[in-house]
C-alpha cells in the first residue's frame, strides 16, 4: 500500500471511511449488490469473485486514476476473460495528459474505450442481439 510508505494522511484516494469516500447517492448500490473496497493498487479476489458470483461477463470501468487504478483493474478483469468497457467521461487522472495517452495508447488494448454517446449505442446493440437471441433460441 501507497499509504503505508507515505500515511494515510497524505495517500487517502477513495480510502473506506475517508472524507470523499462515500459513494453518492445517485450511484447508490441496489440491494444485493456488492461494494468491494480494495487496498492495493490491483483488484483483489473479491471483485472477481462477486462478478462471477453473478455470472456478470461485461464490467464498465468508472474512477479516478486512470494511469493507475483504473488500469490496473482493468488488467486484472481482461485476464479473467470479463468484457470491459470504459467510458470516457467516467474516468480522470491527476494528470490530464496521462490519462489521455492511458486512454488512447494502453487501456484500448484490453478494453472498449468509448465516448458516453458511442457507449450508449454500442451496449444498446449488444443488449438488442442479446434479446433477439435469447428469444430465437428453441
Amino acid at each position: 500500500r501507497a499509504s503505508s510508505r507515505q500515511g494515510d494522511d497524505k495517500v487517502h484516494w477513495l480510502m473506506e471511511g475517508r472524507d470523499g469516500a462515500e459513494i453518492h447517492p445517485d450511484l447508490s448500490p441496489v440491494e444485493g449488490e456488492p461494494v468491494v473496497w480494495r487496498q492495493q493498487l490491483r483488484p483483489n479476489e473479491e471483485l472477481i469473485a462477486a462478478l462471477k458470483a453473478k455470472n456478470t461477463t461485461k464490467v464498465v470501468l468508472a474512477g479516478v486514476k486512470t494511469a493507475q487504478g483504473i488500469l490496473a483493474t482493468c488488467e486484472a478483469l481482461a485476464d479473467e476473460s470479463f468484457l470491459v468497457y470504459i467510458v470516457r467521461e467516467c474516468v480522470g487522472d491527476s494528470d490530464e495528459a496521462r490519462g489521455a495517452v492511458v486512454l488512447d495508447h494502453v487501456l484500448n488494448q484490453y478494453a472498449d474505450v468509448l465516448a458516453v454517446d458511442a457507449f450508449r449505442e454500442q451496449i444498446s446493440q449488444e443488449i438488442m442481439m442479446e434479446h433477439t437471441v435469447s428469444t430465437t433460441l428453441p
